[in-house]
């Protein structure tokens, strides 16, 4: 009973009506089940008050209140729940457990990833493939890579998951070569890669500058490993060449697509391609992505940067006016940042946001936040920005001012 809309909702208030009168929510899966859909149906307060109306609770039910908190963001709530669980002396399943340790790579420090990895052990579940592999996402997200490694390499039975799980955790902190060296091992001791293998081993090419190692992944894709190529995969290929200066390879790319470029693969060549200076190009590629997608201002502004750097004001003013006269605005978009287990968000534009509230265990902190912009976007789009080890005392929390 997957539902999201609001007529799908009413469906599911009539099944719900009928399992009442059929006396069907003494079944403590089917009460689980409605409670998900009241959840997904952005209805956690239906989901809250039919947990606490039901008489026999369970790990299945535990775990879609567990999962709701978590849907809806209240990661600390969703913990909170999962340890409430012992004290009814509930013991958690290894669905639990991987519910529990989603929310704590979501928004929770690793100090409570590494409390339920202690869980984990006890309980015997290290083994479990779907648990370690998700102990391995908590500690790649925080920046633990050692950890993580240390997880993959005594796991006995080791997944398409499970590798792309430590792929994914290597090339978003940045270790590139080690990225290409456990595809390498797939490919000799593992199974099959899939698109989500080639889609981060690509993007560890791209971020590092391997063009001959990217190329021949990716020419390799449909032919070596049954893969088509998706817009994501386009969009790490021509980036990287476009960054290298290779414009004639980006076009003939595009000439051998099976299907049209989507306004996703413009992008990331606009984003790429106006640090050659090569202003006709820029110009073409600009004017293809604003037919299809008018609303975007990607093309605008990385066209501003040009002419301002080739200083040609009046072009400059042309593309601020039409800009203004079509009504296009640059993206917001926000980041979060977390310390000891204080969250405060990032929103942009630039303004100074100062809270005095205090956390359980420390002080939020003064920022000074600036815009983010289409190209920066795009860019982050497929991966995020681990800043290592920064190591910041408590007591200097409250005085120290950070500039993003």
């Amino acid at each position: 009973m997957c539902v999201f809309t609001r007529w799908d909702l009413e469906k599911g208030k009539q099944t719900f009506a009928l399992c009442v009168k059929m006396g069907f929510l003494l079944n403590t899966i089917v009460t689980s089940v409605i409670i998900d859909m009241f959840s997904k149906c952005g209805r956690l307060e239906d989901s809250v008050r039919l947990f606490e109306e039901i008489k026999e609770c369970d790990s299945v039910v535990c775990n879609s209140m567990i999962s709701s908190y978590a849907w809806h963001g209240f990661a600390y709530d969703s913990m909170h729940f999962f340890a409430s669980m012992f004290r009814e002396s509930i013991m958690p399943t290894e669905f639990t457990l991987t519910s529990a340790l989603s929310t704590a790579s979501a928004l929770l420090p690793v100090e409570q990833g590494t409390q339920v990895h202690s869980l984990v052990i006890k309980m015997g579940m290290e083994t479990d493939s779907f648990v370690a592999s998700l102990l391995i996402h908590v500690y790649a997200m925080f920046g633990s890579v050692n950890s993580a490694l240390q997880i993959f390499a005594i796991m006995a039975v080791r997944d398409i998951i499970s590798w792309n799980t430590v792929i994914v955790g290597l090339c978003c902190n940045g270790r590139l070569i080690e990225t290409l060296m456990t595809f390498k091992k797939l490919l000799t001791e593992g199974p099959q890669p899939d698109e989500t293998t080639l889609l981060e081993v690509l993007l560890a090419c791209n971020y590092g500058g391997f063009i001959d190692e990217g190329s021949n992944i990716f020419s390799l894709m449909e032919k070596e490993y049954g893969v088509r190529p998706r817009d994501e995969h386009y969009v790490c290929i021509m980036e990287m060449m476009s960054r290298a200066g290779k414009l004639e390879e980006v076009f003939e790319i595009i000439r051998t697509m099976s299907y049209e470029p989507s306004s996703l693969v413009w992008g990331a060549i606009l984003g790429s391609c106006d640090v050659h200076g090569d202003l006709r190009f820029t110009e073409m590629v600009a004017e293809t992505l604003m037919e299809l997608k008018p609303e975007s201002s990607l093309p605008f502004l990385v066209l501003a940067r040009t002419y301002e750097a080739d200083k040609r004001w009046e072009s400059l003013i042309k593309v601020r006016r039409a800009m203004k006269e079509r009504g296009v605005k640059g993206d917001i978009d926000c980041s979060w940042i977390g310390f000891i287990i204080s969250f405060s968000p990032i929103y942009s534009p630039g303004f100074r946001y100062t809270s005095t509230e205090m956390g359980p265990c420390c002080a939020w902190i003064t920022f000074i936040l600036v815009p983010v912009d289409d190209i920066t976007l795009l860019r982050l789009r497929h991966h995020f920005v681990l800043l290592e080890p920064i190591q910041w005392k408590v007591e200097s929390f409250l005085k120290d001012t950070f500039f993003l």
